[in-house]
């Protein structure tokens, strides 16, 4: 009997294996399998070693050892418990790690298809707020009714880390060095709702740089913003990110006051501040629920290289237990 067998039967044991719900694995199986065919065509398409042209028929050579079901649980076992590749052989009866790395490896891109990553995220949630503005339009009138009538977007940014091995480059060990936490590490600026659902993940820097410059020097985060311009968009954000405003994007900035030497916070901004914060702790939790998949929350054993696609998949993970929240709720369908 395979594990993914073995797990359908307990669906409390499959989500604390695969941090997925089993009926949310097996409503995208069907998608999962139409994705496979289309990335097997294009692989088989192409000689793997040189990459020249296909002469011999498709269809011959080895099958795989195990279905695709069980290729797919091994991904997310892989993410949610971040095993060793060694333990994951004996697991999956597979002869050495290499096959295991080369399944993960091939694994990511149909998650990536299939599951509500950041950019898919964003893109419903846009369209949603599109309908919704042209539907309160129809029912006021006009636009500044609808503005005094109906709040913002809101959306919410922080940075987060996450702790790596000693690179042996010595310029990466300088630019990856956080002095803050004492350790190497990679950064991410992460932009979600307050209902959870990441909609922006900028490809991930050294622990070295500050939020604001990161946020700043990435031009994909500031054309996120851009996106929503026709909206009326709230973007909060802690102290750490002051200058945003400088950047003249189309929202407004609710940034939390940070108070200097000889200027304490007033009793205003001290209220001003609290109130924010009920709102910027949202992202909090959203980071927290990321960091539920051990890769994300570990000391990262992978390459710099793949980090970016791997918290990619995290966020469709993510993304997908906010919609099904969402779901519960309202009974609405994202």
């Amino acid at each position: 009997m395979t594990l993914y067998r073995k797990l359908s039967r307990n669906p409390k044991q499959f989500l604390t294996v695969t941090g997925m719900n089993l009926h949310q694995f097996q409503s995208l199986l069907p998608k999962f399998h139409q994705a496979f065919e289309q990335q097997e065509q294009k692989r088989k398409a192409v000689v793997v070693k040189t990459k020249a042209e296909r002469k011999r028929r498709a269809g011959g050579g080895a099958r795989f050892a195990h279905e695709l079901a069980d290729q797919l649980l091994m991904l997310l076992s892989y993410y949610r418990l971040y095993l060793t590749q060694e333990f994951l052989t004996l697991l999956f009866k597979h002869q050495n790690k290499s096959s295991v790395s080369r399944n993960i490896s091939q694994m990511r891109p149909l998650f990536a298809a299939v599951l509500p990553t950041h950019q898919q995220a964003r893109s419903k949630v846009l369209s949603l707020a599109n309908k919704e503005q042209q539907r309160r339009r129809k029912r006021i009138g006009s636009v500044e009714e609808f503005k005094a009538a109906y709040p913002e977007l809101t959306f919410i940014i922080d940075g987060v880390k996450q702790e790596k091995r000693q690179p042996k480059n010595k310029e990466k060990r300088k630019s990856d060095y956080a002095k803050k936490k004492s350790r190497h590490t990679r950064k991410q600026i992460v932009i979600s709702t307050p209902a959870g659902i990441i909609v922006s993940q900028s490809p991930s820097v050294g622990g070295r740089a500050h939020d604001f410059k990161a946020f700043k020097a990435d031009q994909s985060l500031q054309e996120v913003c851009r996106n929503f311009g026709a909206q009326r968009v709230q973007l909060y954000a802690d102290s750490g990110f002051q200058g945003s405003e400088d950047l003249k994007l189309p929202l407004e900035s609710r940034l939390m006051q940070r108070a200097r030497r000889n200027h304490p916070l007033t009793r205003d901004e001290q209220k001003l501040n609290r109130l924010r914060s009920a709102i910027r702790i949202k992202v909090e939790h959203t980071l927290s629920r990321r960091k539920q998949y051990a890769i994300a929350a570990s000391v990262y054993r992978n390459r710099d290289e793949d980090y970016d696609a791997t918290m990619n998949v995290v966020s469709g993970l993510v993304n997908l237990r906010a919609f099904d929240r969402i779901f519960q709720r309202t009974g609405l369908a994202i």
